[in-house]
């Protein structure tokens, strides 16, 4: 088995930690830089690298691009299949917070932020959220068709 960290963009089932961690970092450097600065069309940034990233692969994410070189490579990786989910998550967020802020509804916009920074720290700590979520979600429908 090869030890060496996967350094190319190839399509894999399986994603590189510090790849995911640099996703992360950049999704969480324009939360604050949204927080600080209380400009929403910064989150434009994280929405459409998100969206771009979703639907061509990460190797068109400008935050992975730009970030993950600084990173130090990982052995470890997360599933392809979790990443959707989460990114459709920060979208999700992302989406509600830009909606919000265009509707002057300022408090749900930071609520909505406020929930993918905690999200995004737990997932930078060790803890990922968006796969618990997922989990679950597998589980329900797992018993709900052996129920049917």
């Amino acid at each position: 088995m090869n030890n060496k960290p996967v350094l190319s963009y190839e399509c894999l089932d399986e994603v590189p930690m510090h790849r995911v961690r640099a996703n992360q970092t950049g999704i969480l450097l324009c939360v604050i830089a949204t927080f600080l600065s209380q400009q929403f069309w910064i989150l434009l940034l994280p929405l459409v690298v998100q969206m771009i990233s979703r639907t061509f692969g990460i190797r068109y994410n400008l935050f992975v691009r730009l970030i993950s070189p600084l990173l130090p490579a990982s052995h470890k990786s997360e599933s392809r299949e979790l990443l959707r989910f989460n990114s459709l998550l920060a979208i999700l967020f992302l989406s509600i917070s830009i909606g919000a802020y265009v509707l002057n509804l300022t408090l749900m916009a930071n609520i909505s932020l406020g929930l993918l920074a905690v999200a995004v720290i737990l997932a930078l700590s060790g803890f990922c959220f968006g796969c618990f979520m997922y989990f679950h979600w597998k589980q329900y429908w797992a018993r709900r068709k052996i129920s049917s």
